[in-house]
């Protein structure tokens, strides 16, 4: 696609929201049904997409990852729409409630809304921001990565047969058509993906005044109290670094522990890990590759750099050439000014610190960027209360790893570096809408109070006024 066809099809957009500029809410549900039928009468055909963009996929965890939380987020859209586009009735002044005057506000569409999806969860996370979209009765242009570019055609095919042209629509193409992408007229711009094109994004979108939802990442850490049930996180961590091979942007990034639990933890972690292994025949494996070769480069550069500046490194796991998904890669106490403590791992390894004080770890965090989520293990309320009130991150998660996104009624994003704005459930229909304020006069005409000349009882009216 060149530059005149992105703008012809973004023109297409604008002219079907001017044509419909508050679709029904019959209208909405129809698009978010429309939705629901792409996904699950297309699922396997997507999933053998994912497959062949990424080398191998697991079906399983495409399945669940792309089809079944992006269906969860539909249902529950379609549930809860008619009360999201409700007015909200606000408080009235009392001077001006006397004279008759309601407030109230109305979320209204925003318009053309554009989604840039990354290459990680290509379906899910673009059909996650499109249900926040349609809901709030906008119209999208959506920029799927080139990285995966099976699935991207695809989505370019079933989007054209499920959608007319000036509702939703998909162009496909490289960096050039993405940087011509952000320069478009949006009403609003949703990008998931890194920091360095964020900030490109910024730059690029300023021109048109583009209001922006970024959906990055950073480095979430994981803090392991002293309390912690190692059994249950050394799963936990396993299974967040198994499930898509880490390549997650709420992945756990790196885990603070005591010295003295190191050992015992690091046992329980091979021994999650081995679980995994032996529940994956070479011949049906429920495994994800690293999306191409230049990303598992970087990774291993990491790695090797790491170990090169003293870190010890643990392997566990069987050879991937023997059928089991990856060997998981342990990066201990690596040098704070190594790449591996500087950059997003993004892959099937987990680094640990040796910080044992709760306070310690909790000042840790907080000299870095703000995260896009804090992991904290353990059962000290205290401890979890002080991490509450004393931490910034788009969100925070105890006992657990990942599955706070797999609920709609929690919003997601991040803060900072992490990224600005939010969506999934009312927080996405909210983002993607604009909150009118509505003020109705009443039957008194509160101007005429206030209108030149002035009565000599003005001061009295002016004075009554400050104190309601």
């Amino acid at each position: 696609m060149n530059n005149t066809d992105l703008e012809n099809t973004f023109k297409l957009l604008r002219e079907g929201y001017t044509a419909s500029p508050y679709p029904s809410l019959s209208s909405r549900l129809d698009s978010l049904l429309k939705v629901k039928s792409l996904l699950l009468d297309n699922e396997q055909a997507l999933c053998q997409a994912l497959s062949d963009d990424y080398g191998y996929r697991s079906s399983h965890q495409s399945s669940f990852a792309e089809i079944t939380t992006t269906v969860k987020s539909a249902n529950h859209a379609i549930k809860h729409l008619k009360f999201w586009m409700q007015p909200e009735r606000r408080s009235t002044d009392l001077s001006l409630r006397i004279c008759g005057a309601k407030s109230y506000t109305r979320p209204i569409p925003k318009g053309v809304v554009g989604i840039i999806s990354p290459w990680n969860f290509p379906v899910n996370l673009t059909f996650s921001p499109l249900v926040s979209v349609l809901a709030a009765g906008n119209r999208a242009l959506i920029k799927p990565s080139e990285i995966t570019p099976a699935t991207a055609s695809l989505l370019q095919s079933l989007i054209a047969q499920y959608f007319d042209h000036s509702e939703v629509a998909v162009v496909c193409g490289d960096a050039d058509i993405a940087r011509q992408f952000v320069k478009q007229p949006f009403d609003h711009l949703i990008y998931t993906g890194n920091a360095a094109v964020a900030r490109e994004i910024i730059h690029a979108s300023a021109e048109n005044m583009v209001p922006l939802t970024l959906e990055l990442g950073g480095k979430s850490p994981v803090i392991v109290s002293d309390s912690a049930d190692l059994d249950l996180t050394a799963n936990r961590i396993a299974f967040g670094k198994y499930f898509n091979a880490g390549q997650i942007c709420i992945a756990p990034d790196y885990l603070m522990i005591n010295e003295n639990r190191l050992g015992e933890f690091l046992t329980k972690l091979e021994k999650a890990v081995f679980t995994i292994d032996a529940n994956n025949a070479s011949d049906s494996r429920d495994s994800v590759a690293v999306i191409n070769n230049r990303h598992e480069s970087r990774i291993s550069t990491l790695v090797e750099q790491a170990q090169q500046s003293g870190a010890r490194v643990i392997k566990m796991g069987a050879p991937a050439s023997s059928g089991s998904p990856y060997q998981l890669h342990v990066v201990i106490d690596p040098p704070e000014d190594s790449a591996i403590c500087q950059q997003e791992i993004f892959g099937p390894v987990i680094t640990i610190k040796t910080i044992g004080k709760f306070e310690d770890q909790l000042a840790y965090i907080g000299k870095n960027p703000h995260p896009l989520v804090i992991y904290y293990f353990g059962s000290n309320k205290a401890e979890f209360e002080q991490l509450s009130t004393q931490s910034h991150s788009g969100s925070l998660v105890k006992n657990d790893v990942i599955f706070q996104y797999a609920n709609d009624g929690l919003p997601f994003g991040g803060i900072g570096e992490s990224g600005m704005g939010k969506y999934r459930g009312i927080d996405g229909f909210r983002e993607f809408s604009h909150s009118r304020a509505v003020f109705e006069g009443g039957f008194i005409d509160a101007a005429g109070l206030v209108t030149p000349p002035y009565p000599k009882w003005f001061r009295v009216i002016n004075n009554i006024m400050r104190k309601l």
